[in-house]
């Protein structure tokens, strides 16, 4: 992973139904590979997952911290998170650590209330939703195949079928991203985690 770029590669698209979030499993650093089983997605709720591309240590702490925050709000507030109200306090915790940030992109996805939602942060808290969204040293090669390709009507099955090809397609191109693809398929009647390694 060379200096000041977040390595890996995770994308999420938005479908009629739900959304879907994959990411590859190479944790590299300087050049050495450290894991080929590396989990970059994950589910949070039943229905909202994340997914991190970025240096693995931030990525557990953030992933435990949205896990408790998740569970705290369903107790005080008596119903689950939203979507946006959980990436936005991902946001605002990101933000409060921009003197020494937390070293990952990540993607906040899921389905609520108000439909399917995706959300894109930086390592300093910038919030962006779209219908599609790609993070990591791969994400211009999973974007090229994914954005020509996309339709708003395209259903989960159809959404996880592109984001695997993109991840694919990283791998074939980015040398930080490689070994399998973790799918996190998430519905109304809540989440699907798949996993694919490479043959070693």
């Amino acid at each position: 992973m060379s200096e000041g770029v977040i390595g890996g590669t995770i994308v999420a698209i938005r479908a009629r139904d739900g959304v879907t979030i994959a990411g590859e499993k190479r944790l590299s650093y300087g050049g050495f590979i450290i894991s080929k089983a590396a989990k970059k997605i994950h589910p949070v709720t039943n229905t909202i997952g994340v997914g991190f591309a970025g240096i693995y240590g931030d990525m557990e702490r953030l992933l435990k911290i949205l896990r408790l925050e998740a569970q705290y709000y369903e107790t005080e507030v008596g119903r689950p998170i939203s979507v946006r109200s959980l990436a936005k306090y991902l946001s605002v915790l990101l933000f409060s650590y921009k003197v020494l940030p937390f070293y990952v992109e990540t993607i906040v996805g899921g389905i609520d209330e108000s439909g399917p939602r995706i959300y894109l942060l930086d390592p300093v808290g910038s919030l962006i939703e779209d219908k599609y969204v790609a993070a990591g040293t791969g994400a211009p090669i999973a974007m090229g195949l994914i954005e020509p390709a996309y339709r708003d009507n395209m259903n989960v099955s159809e959404a996880k079928e592109l984001a695997v090809k993109a991840i694919m397609e990283a791998i074939e191109r980015d040398a930080v991203s490689g070994d399998g693809v973790d799918t996190l398929v998430i519905t109304s009647s809540g989440y699907s985690l798949e996993e694919k390694l490479f043959k070693r």
